[in-house]
């Protein structure tokens, strides 16, 4: 995390958002408040009112930049399927980005105008695929919380810890499943360093959008194929 700045830096709504996310990710969400906020500028939590009214505020605009440069290129007549893939991709490298924060996305998505362009963008893609109305509204609903659910469950990933306490708990969780019989829990031992772990986060990221997306594909009716 960056060292606190000191009085009399530059102080706006921008750098206010960016640096309760860096605190967000390096401490957990519950850290950000305007009177944290206040000593890590170096100033009084009212000169912050000028930025963001409240915290509230400051959590919307948090969510809203968790969708800052969301991208999800792919040809405009490219399969429905690869599309929907390459949307739910998108969101979850921008939520990657900071995930202390995924669970302000919900309420942002719809605000934040990268969300809202996803959004529509996927609803459209979908309804022309085939798809009735509530099956577009629930697959693009899953699309966003499977990228939430892959971000916070990044085998390892331990957002809001530093790398020492990161290390410290997954020496505590192997030490715990290495104290399970064998005899009675033979997968969840030989599975250890693959459930504290990932090697691979590209593959690990892909497997899981593509087991969303083969689901949905899976629900397309015959008739609209």
């Amino acid at each position: 995390m960056k060292s606190k700045r000191a009085a009399g830096d530059a102080l706006s709504r921008d750098a206010v958002i960016e640096r309760a996310m860096q605190l967000a990710d390096a401490e957990g969400l519950d850290a950000v408040t305007i009177r944290r906020l206040g000593q890590e500028f170096g100033v009084t939590p009212m000169a912050l009112y000028w930025h963001v009214k409240n915290k509230d505020e400051l959590l919307d605009a948090m969510g809203d930049r968790l969708f800052a440069g969301l991208r999800y290129d792919t040809a405009r007549d490219a399969p429905w399927d690869e599309q929907l893939r390459a949307v739910t991709h998108g969101l979850a490298e921008a939520l990657r980005r900071h995930p202390a924060c995924v669970d302000l996305a919900f309420r942002r998505v719809f605000y934040a105008p990268e969300g809202r362009a996803a959004a529509e963008h996927a609803f459209g893609v979908l309804r022309q695929a085939g798809f009735s109305s509530r099956q577009t509204a629930d697959i693009a609903t899953h699309a966003l919380q499977t990228a939430i659910m892959l971000v916070r469950s990044e085998p390892g990933a331990e957002p809001g810890f530093t790398p020492e306490q990161v290390l410290e708990r997954r020496t505590q969780k192997r030490a715990y499943l290495e104290t399970l019989p064998a005899a009675d829990y033979p997968y969840i031992r030989e599975l250890a360093d693959d459930l504290l772990d990932c090697d691979d986060t590209a593959a690990y990221y892909a497997f899981g959008i593509d087991v969303f997306v083969a689901g949905a594909r899976s629900m397309l009716s015959p008739a609209a194929v």
